[in-house]
């Protein structure tokens, strides 16, 4: 059986970035196979995410779309997205380009050094300085609570075989954090730097009070 890759990403805001994203991820992933799907998780985006959804799913029938009833937070769609993959290795991104696709190919290299588990670890951020002291500061704080080392240039994206993505589902907690989620259910995992670009559309959902409140 060939392999199978799913992609799972969360979408708030991003309807402008989606068709560029499915373009260049498509011509990431046929690098590596012909078998995939990519999950696009609407989040009840105020812009007209779903939309731009279905319509590139008519096109492509390896596409689809989950379209939630409210705004349930980025966690939150990505676990929905998880619920559906078929595929033998997951990645998990986000849908405003700053994750860039063509970094797929590195990380999924490097998890067949036997990883079953590679953060994107984003080394040069382009955010500005204020997104970037306030994510500082709420890995700073989230670590003394948890009593665990967090990382600030770890986010979501990353690749994750399928028996992580499992034990992940079979945790059930109420309040979703995909970042300690992945770390907490172990497997042998690594970190693989990345390049990140610049936001080119919107704004960043996360604002200072959103992540306290986090």
């Amino acid at each position: 059986m060939s392999l199978k890759l799913s992609i799972v990403i969360p979408t708030y805001k991003c309807s402008k970035s989606l068709e560029e994203l499915h373009k260049r991820l498509v011509v990431t992933i046929v690098a590596i196979t012909n078998k995939y799907e990519i999950i696009f998780v609407n989040d009840a985006s105020p812009e007209n995410d779903w939309e731009v959804i279905k319509k590139i799913a008519e096109k492509d029938s390896n596409v689809k779309g989950l379209n939630l009833s409210r705004n349930f937070g980025q966690h939150y769609a990505i676990t929905a997205g998880l619920e559906y993959v078929t595929g033998g290795w997951i990645i998990v991104m986000d849908g405003d380009l700053q994750d860039v696709p063509e970094e797929i190919i590195n990380l999924y290299k490097k998890a067949q050094e036997g990883f079953e588990i590679v953060f994107a670890q984003r080394v040069d951020r382009q955010d500005r300085f204020l997104k970037r002291m306030s994510s500082k500061m709420f890995y700073a704080i989230f670590s003394y609570l948890t009593g665990t080392k967090q990382d600030s240039s770890v986010a979501n994206f990353g690749i994750y075989k399928n028996n992580v993505i499992e034990a992940i589902l079979s945790m059930n907690d109420s309040i979703k954090y995909f970042p300690t989620m992945s770390q907490w259910v172990g497997f042998n995992k690594t970190k693989k730097k990345v390049k990140q670009s610049k936001r080119g559309i919107g704004k960043s959902s996360y604002s200072l009070k959103s992540l306290l409140n986090l």
